[in-house]
């Protein structure tokens, strides 16, 4: 049995694009960040959601790891697993991973279908939770990168630009969901 509550329900996600970054091909050394001004959209969809159970968050700061940057790895690293239970493209899943949600106060983990009104990929997620936390524990604690790479915890599509991140974080995390 899971150490938290696992949700699933109705949330709205808004998206907005506030820049974008040119980068020299090949060489990737950035040349320019140009700021937009371009308005959010916002749309309404299925999602699943769990708190980080406070016990959670003072092991991982006993330890000396980041928090944030272990709920934003244990995001990434369910979304990149969960198309192998819902059979879908990584690109049908968003999430969103805060040490502080503003309606709970409390640090909240989401997962949610990247298409208005849901599409059952987090419905999915919601029916086999606790093989979706062991997979990805399991992908996190095999991969053999020191912190954290494209393999197991970064996301090609991070609106923080896959920052902060903490593997070693993550996998406290993820061990004690399981427990």
């Amino acid at each position: 049995m899971p150490s938290t509550t696992l949700y699933f329900g109705q949330v709205r996600v808004t998206d907005q694009v506030i820049g974008f970054r040119r980068r020299q091909q090949f060489t990737e050394a950035l040349l320019s960040e140009e700021a937009l001004d371009l308005p959010s959209h916002s749309f309404e969809t299925q999602a699943i959601w769990f708190e980080v159970p406070e016990p959670l968050q003072r092991a991982v700061l006993r330890r000396g790891l980041d928090f944030a940057g272990g709920i934003h790895a244990v995001e990434h690293a369910c979304i990149g697993i969960l198309p192998l239970y819902a059979m879908c493209d990584r690109n049908d899943i968003g999430g969103l991973s805060t040490p502080q949600h503003p309606d709970t106060g409390r640090p909240q983990v989401f997962i949610y279908d990247a298409y208005p009104g849901g599409v059952g990929i987090a419905k999915k997620g919601c029916e086999f939770v606790q093989e979706l936390w062991q997979s990805t524990l399991d992908v996190v604690q095999s991969c053999q990168c020191e912190s954290g790479c494209p393999s197991c915890i970064q996301s090609p599509k991070c609106g923080n630009n896959n920052e902060p991140l903490d593997k070693q974080a993550a996998v406290v995390i993820l061990q004690g969901l399981l427990k």
